[in-house]
């Protein structure tokens, strides 16, 4: 009886589970993340491959594939890329799902709540917007003033088609990755959803004049004018080290140091980096495609990690996560773990670290050539074009 029992509470969860995915229903879900200053709308496709679900997350040009979603009665659990990072989610009807945007990598965790309603495959609904009156194209200089009112040098980056716009923001520590949105009259709205860069981007443009806000759980203002010459300080000049050492390990905890038989007479390039900063990870999915084409050249590639894990066994499963997901074939080091663990600190005589990334070039006596703070990636169309151009030659000239 125990066992006919016992088969039954089998039988009923896999029912209840199995049952969950036939009423889960397929297509578009319009999400909302409920922050303290907004409510940002993303957008994501399910599909069935079988009876396995998948989903992409839509974001902008940005297409986030969704994988290992598991499913437990009416609860749904989807790991946002690599990152410590999930969407916990209950099935209020076939309709509907209910639940947090959770970050794990915090003491407590991180929760922030979430709704998503199935069948709407736009982020904005336009049929109530109004014909846009102005128009965002174009190269823009802003001044950006956060809530402890530092003010810093910003660029905007925009196109707009009738009353629908795209772009995004570069600051000096990198940009802000893909934004997209609507104009209404004077008036635009634009979001961006990739579970760690989640804000809305809201704002007027009047007599010429940008005035902006990027919300989320923080706000920062934005004040802009039209300027085609518009430029960032020296993302050359920011960091400075004049020699780097270091003694890190390795995923498989052995220490490897610029002195290892592998990186003997060959230019490095170093890459400081966080596998939770989506700069970072556009820059190595372009580091990533360059090195296999280019190793055979004689030019090696070091990611120094600085975690921001709960432990030092916790960071380390993290890297150990995207390298696989990545398929990253250059060396990685376990740099630092947790918050508290700092590149001014562990890395001897590193001046004004400002960004992750930030990429050392050292040639093939490992002498400092350059360092490059921040990155702006793919969303920013020709800053990225202009910075593999130079990151080209760089390595040119290192390999001379």
């Amino acid at each position: 009886m125990k066992k006919y029992c016992f088969l039954w509470i089998l039988f009923t969860i896999f029912m209840a589970s199995k049952s969950f995915a036939k009423d889960l229903n397929a297509g578009p879900w319009r999400f909302t993340l409920k922050t303290t200053y907004a409510e940002i709308p993303f957008v994501i496709d399910f599909k069935y491959q079988g009876k396995k679900l998948t989903g992409v997350l839509k974001n902008g040009e940005e297409l986030i594939p969704l994988e290992d979603i598991t499913i437990s009665e009416n609860n749904l659990s989807i790991p946002l890329q690599a990152y410590e990072l999930s969407f916990e989610l209950s099935l209020l009807d076939e309709n509907t799902l209910s639940g947090k945007l959770v970050r794990h990598n915090k003491n407590p965790e991180v929760k922030t709540p979430i709704l998503a309603v199935h069948g709407i495959s736009e982020r904005f609904d336009l049929r109530k917007k109004k014909k846009a009156s102005i128009n965002l194209t174009g190269k823009w200089s802003f001044e950006m003033v956060d809530e402890k009112n530092i003010k810093s040098a910003g660029i905007g980056s925009f196109i707009q088609t009738e009353n629908r716009f795209k772009g995004t923001i570069l600051s000096p520590t990198g940009d802000y990755r893909y934004i997209e949105g609507y104009v209404s009259e004077n008036s635009f709205e634009g979001a961006s959803f990739d579970g760690v860069y989640n804000y809305l981007l809201r704002g007027t443009l009047k007599n010429g004049k940008m005035e902006a806000a990027l919300l989320s759980n923080s706000m920062t203002k934005i004040y802009g004018i039209l300027d085609p010459k518009a430029e960032l300080p020296d993302a050359y000049k920011q960091t400075q080290i004049n020699e780097l050492k270091f003694i890190f390990p390795d995923l498989k905890g052995q220490n490897v140091t610029l002195n290892h038989t592998k990186f003997k007479n060959k230019p490095v390039i170093v890459q400081i980096f966080g596998s939770w900063c989506p700069n970072c990870i556009d820059e190595m999915n372009f580091l990533i495609p360059w090195y296999n084409q280019n190793a055979k050249r004689g030019v090696e590639i070091i990611a120094l990690a600085f975690e921001r894990s709960l432990s030092a066994e916790d960071a380390t499963r993290q890297l150990i996560k995207t390298q696989k997901k990545l398929k990253v074939p250059y060396v990685i080091l376990q740099a630092g773990s947790t918050s508290e663990d700092k590149p001014g600190e562990k890395l001897n005589g590193l001046t004004n670290f400002i960004s992750f990334p930030t990429t050392i070039f050292l040639n093939k006596k490992h002498e400092v050539v350059k360092v490059h703070a921040g990155f702006n990636g793919p969303s920013t169309g020709e800053f990225f074009e202009k910075w593999k151009v130079e990151f080209n030659e760089t390595v040119n000239g290192l390999l001379k």
